[in-house]
């Protein structure tokens, strides 16, 4: 080791894999859900490490089960844990939500709802926690840091035995000896270097995520060789959870059906009749829509939290937002990433937990939407404004599911 250089430990072994291991090694159907965001979502370490997998353990019938969304954090995860992960029985779910997390203090609640809700279904379902990195961490990992979001959902880890992956130490020490470059244009080389990424998050495939796949199966092979028993191990579910009075447990993701009172100006498009529905068909069944200031949908739920998953693009408008008769708010669902369509989603503020009814009408005013590019610094996107003035003069709102959460009152 160089002078200097400073030695991180990449692999926590805790608790480690005891389950999905035996069942590997015995030659058995494993259920492998895969959790996370865009890195997990794409064809990267998802399918590099289900592939090592099923060399490793050619006599296992190995399932891999794609659960990343784009741009989707912890939040979104604990509501939609049982559609989209529990519903499948996994035998071992891989975690991934440092990215998009961003390290919000709340991550912690909704990392441990997460842990709870796969205990709560299984205590024999092993996790895994991997932990990616973009390239404004990289400073930190040379100078001996983890990234806050990492540090906050270790605590969940050692609270409940769960064995983690810190796929950036390795990523940075190679930025350290100059064998990769973090980030660079399309089409430019570096002899002796990989490039790792053209937009400073998404590992190139397959050589980024190469790297990281490397790091998870020799992280594996210490697992394995870690393995104290032969037999079933059943997992901890504390009765006191980490975070006090942590509701996320209790998120779900809920169809607008029966829960919404609809205006009578929305309409409920499908595969069959529309488009952007089809488009969307591996998230939604349907999209309730709406384009004209004045519908509103009203809620009445009991619980913490309420959110909408929805789709944004260019044509959509903003919904005035009022809780059990207060003062109403803004909630814009146009964002500086809607020149084009996007799954996206929103929860509303804490409320106390009990019943609430909760109203979203579409606002008549408009966003100035080329100031929102022009905040962002987005000028490419600033001038589709000006050359589709149609596409995005417009106050449409297109819903997909309710997201609630309800702890027991």
């Amino acid at each position: 080791m160089r002078s200097g250089e400073v030695t991180m430990q990449e692999f926590f072994p805790r608790r480690g894999l005891p389950n999905v291991i035996q069942k590997l090694e015995n030659g058995e159907t494993v259920t492998i859900v895969y959790f996370g965001g865009s890195n997990t979502r794409s064809a990267g370490y998802r399918v590099m490490t289900a592939d090592w997998l099923r060399e490793q353990y050619p006599e296992a019938d190995i399932r891999s089960v794609n659960a990343g969304i784009d741009g989707t954090g912890s939040d979104l995860g604990c509501a939609r844990l049982e559609t989209d992960v529990l519903r499948h029985q996994p035998d071992l779910v891989f975690v991934e939500f440092v990215g998009n997390d961003g390290g919000v203090p709340e991550s912690k609640a909704r990392i441990e709802g997460i842990v709870r809700q796969i205990r709560k279904m299984s205590r024999f379902t092993d996790i895994l926690f991997v932990y990616t990195l973009k390239e404004r961490d990289v400073a930190g990992f040379q100078s001996g840091e983890y990234q806050k979001g990492a540090l906050m959902q270790e605590e969940v880890a050692d609270y409940y035995g769960i064995p983690s992956i810190h796929l950036g130490v390795a990523v940075s020490q190679l930025v350290t000896e100059g064998k990769l470059v973090f980030t660079s244009k399309a089409g430019e080389s570096f002899p002796g270097a990989v490039v790792f990424t053209h937009d400073s998050i998404h590992p190139l495939i397959p050589e980024g995520h190469q790297i990281y796949t490397d790091t998870i199966t020799r992280s594996f092979e210490r697992i394995r060789e870690l393995r104290a028993s032969s037999g079933r191990v059943e997992h901890n579910l504390p009765q006191a959870t980490l975070v006090p009075s942590n509701p996320w447990e209790y998120a779900s993701m809920q169809p607008l059906d029966g829960l919404a009172h609809l205006s009578a100006g929305w309409s409920y498009v499908t595969p069959d009749d529309f488009e952007l529905a089809r488009k969307y068909d591996w998230l939604f069944p349907g999209l309730w829509r709406a384009v004209d200031p004045g519908e509103a949908i009203t809620v009445q739920f009991e619980g913490t939290h309420i959110g909408l998953f929805d789709i944004g693009g260019p044509d959509s408008g903003r919904l005035k937002v009022t809780v059990d008769g207060g003062e109403p708010f803004l909630v814009d669902r146009f964002t500086s990433y809607n020149d084009h369509n996007r799954n996206q989603f929103v929860f509303l503020p804490e409320l106390p937990n009990g019943r609430h009814t909760v109203r979203f009408e579409i606002d008549n005013e408009k966003t100035d939407k080329a100031a929102v590019f022009e905040a962002s610094g987005n000028e490419r996107s600033r001038q589709h404004v000006q050359e589709h003035p149609d596409w995005y003069d417009q106050t449409v709102i297109q819903l997909g599911k309710l997201l609630l959460v309800q702890p027991p009152v």
